[in-house]
């Protein structure tokens, strides 16, 4: 099964963006058919106009709004669905983005940064992990994001002739599951799902995204139990793959994907919880922030439309900051809904050095 792939948006990227010049365009419609979409974007291209009069001459205005309305018009236009829209925009930057998905609030804004927290929300949610099908005869692997699924291919040298590849089989993705002897199956199961841990850990070397076990409840136990692959989302997904089929599998391998905090956040979070108290990470918006702007912010948790109780605009000028300077400084920005923030924060950070004070 497969969808349309949306451009990821990587690290790099956001880095780039929190280190554009001023002044820096934020327009965030949330969630707009194509037609309101047109007369909101109207409205915030007013209130942004009326922002630049302040400050910037009026040809520079001119030069900066044109190049964003033939953008917004392209994408709206395009779009077929209800959608969000985030536009950017500053002397070196246009960038539009459309998503599905509900984020943030809507903005009208220029500053000397961008309003990069929606833009973090849609970063976040773009997931890419595996499915490995255990199945006789037939076990497959498939690459997946939140929005496709398809055959992955195991490395050309992987494997013995216990566990080969069947000629021509799904493009490297189908695995030959040896032929039991009754009496030794398990030591056969055994030596064939040490063949195909080795082979998962070769393809899947770089990054080490998630990796969905989907089998018979016994086998999926029995592999889990042999991996050496640090990223294996347990329980996995029980059900005979023939049985299920590609769709069902990925549905439910997604689900479980997304129930759980995985790889370097899931880590992340251990170390926040390990540290906190120490100096070492805080959940005070304001220490993090200078933290921040020192370089010391290491990895930087958001809640997903997030505000701070008690301050103007729902502190969002201090979330957007924190997570501004720790994009310039090389930090990790992890967005989370509610459920996995830690304590129920808003916001909270690992330091990677305590400050002098806190020694």
């Amino acid at each position: 099964m497969t969808k349309t792939k949306p451009e990821r948006i990587s690290q790099e990227k956001l880095r780039d963006l929190a280190s554009a010049a001023p002044p820096c365009i934020s327009i965030v419609l949330p969630e707009n058919e194509a037609r309101a979409a047109r007369i909101t974007f109207k409205d915030a291209l007013n209130k942004v106009h009326a922002q630049l009069e302040t400050s910037v001459p009026k040809h520079d205005i001119a030069a900066l709004l044109g190049p964003l309305e033939l953008a917004a018009a392209d994408i709206i236009d395009s779009s077929q669905e209800p959608a969000t829209f985030i536009f950017l925009r500053s002397p070196n930057v246009c960038e539009s983005f459309r998503t599905e998905s509900l984020i943030g609030a809507p903005v009208a804004a220029v500053g000397d940064c961008f309003r990069l927290r929606p833009l973090l929300a849609l970063a976040s949610k773009h997931l890419e992990f595996y499915i490995l099908a255990l199945q006789l005869n037939q076990t497959r692997i498939f690459k997946c994001t939140d929005h496709y699924c398809e055959a992955a291919r195991f490395p050309k040298d992987a494997g013995t002739e216990a566990a080969g590849l069947i000629p021509g089989a799904s493009q490297a993705s189908l695995r030959a599951e040896p032929v039991h002897d009754h009496e030794h199956a398990e030591d056969h199961l055994r030596h064939y799902y040490r063949e195909m841990d080795r082979d998962v850990n070769a393809l899947l070397k770089d990054g080490h995204p998630p990796l969905v076990v989907v089998g018979v409840e016994h086998e999926v136990a029995f592999f889990h139990r042999l991996t050496t692959y640090p990223a294996c989302v347990e329980p996995g997904v029980r059900g005979l793959p023939g049985h299920l089929g590609q769709k069902e599998m990925y549905e439910r391998a997604l689900e479980l994907v997304r129930s759980v905090t995985t790889g370097p956040t899931r880590h992340a979070l251990a170390r926040f919880d390990k540290q906190l108290g120490t100096g070492h990470a805080s959940a005070d918006v304001r220490e993090i922030v200078s933290a921040a702007a020192e370089g010391r912010v290491e990895d930087l948790f958001l809640l997903e439309n997030g505000a701070i109780a008690d301050t103007v605009d729902g502190g969002a000028g201090l979330l957007d900051l924190a997570a501004i300077q720790t994009l310039r400084h090389g930090g990790n920005i992890h967005t989370l809904p509610a459920a996995h923030m830690p304590s129920g924060e808003t916001i909270c950070a690992v330091f990677r050095y305590a400050s002098e004070g806190s020694k």
